[in-house]
């Protein structure tokens, strides 16, 4: 191939990964089918009007595990309210540990 059949051929490769404009109608008629797509991969830009309103795009792949010490951060960084204990002990005073099962 040529070096301007390669940059012609590059130039069309690079065009395929454009987003695919919706209407929102068609968002609305064909949602699962819309889904589907961009969970094949696909990228989608949802219109109104023609002016782009929202994108729709696969998540990112979450990691199955994680380290201990990112786990803590994450972890340590979404406690309860400081109050939440004391809050807890006035509405039901005292334990249940004594009682039956």
């Amino acid at each position: 191939m040529t070096p301007r059949g390669i940059v012609h051929l590059l130039s069309h490769v690079c065009y395929s990964r454009r987003m695919t404009e919706v209407a929102s109608r068609e968002l609305r008629n064909g949602t699962r089918a819309l889904l589907d797509r961009v969970a094949a991969g696909e990228h989608i830009t949802i219109t109104v009007d023609g002016r782009a309103v929202a994108k729709l795009v696969p998540p990112e792949p979450r990691p199955r595990w994680m380290m201990r010490d990112v786990f803590v951060a994450r972890v340590l960084g979404h406690r309860a309210d400081a109050g939440l204990a004391a809050d807890l002990a006035e509405l039901a005073p005292g334990s249940t540990a004594d009682l039956p099962l």
